[in-house]
């Protein structure tokens, strides 16, 4: 592995683990085993790696969204296949992470709602746009509102006060703000499909 690809990679894995403030040069270089001077070889302040961090996951996380797009079955199966996605990802993740991006790095949380911009609320919007057609999901539903909706609830998990963790799991949390999404915008075809997949998935962990 090239440095600046471990550079990366190890400093990823200390943001997430805990928060980007509360990780300074030193640690990463550390954790390296390498000298700061060679990670400012790569990055002349911490805010330049943090952004290109961002940039590298943005990234992966659009190729993400397009493979899924691809591969489901139908808009139901789409949503369920990116919740599980988010959901193991955020396992990972200490949420200290999303409120220091926001709150200590304004050009990676920019990155990061451009993302949510052109990217997940296209796939969001496309995603009910398909449900309608399909008749899982409901004809009256205002697609730009439910879309917007959709991405609110993601904003509440990552940068709301809302949920203690300790009380109730990230995991736990997404998969009831799913339901509750799912199960509101379906029709009773789409409830039935909804119960089929989830079923589906109940017996591939028993």
């Amino acid at each position: 592995m090239e440095p600046q690809e471990k550079i990366l990679k190890t400093s990823l894995e200390l943001f997430f683990k805990y928060g980007i403030k509360r990780v300074t040069m030193d640690e990463i270089a550390k954790e390296l085993g390498m000298s700061k001077k060679t990670i400012y070889h790569f990055y002349k302040e911490k805010d330049e790696l943090v952004n290109q961090l961002c940039e590298m996951e943005m990234v992966g996380q659009e190729c993400i969204f397009n493979e899924i797009n691809s591969n489901a079955n139908d808009p139901i199966h789409e949503i369920m296949l990116i919740s599980l996605k988010m959901r193991e990802m955020m396992q990972n993740i200490n949420p200290i992470f999303f409120l220091d991006l926001q709150k200590f790095y304004p050009v990676a949380f920019e990155r990061f709602q451009k993302f949510k911009r052109e990217c997940a609320y296209k796939n969001v919007y496309d995603n009910i746009k398909k449900g309608q057609q399909l008749g899982v999901y409901r004809a009256d539903l205002d697609v730009e509102f439910t879309a917007k909706y959709r991405l609110s609830q993601i904003d509440m998990l990552m940068f709301g006060n809302y949920f203690s963790f300790e009380v109730i799991s990230f995991t736990k949390s997404s998969e009831l703000i799913l339901d509750l999404f799912a199960y509101g915008i379906c029709t009773l075809k789409g409830h039935k499909l909804m119960d089929n997949y989830k079923k589906i998935k109940e017996e591939e962990f028993k």
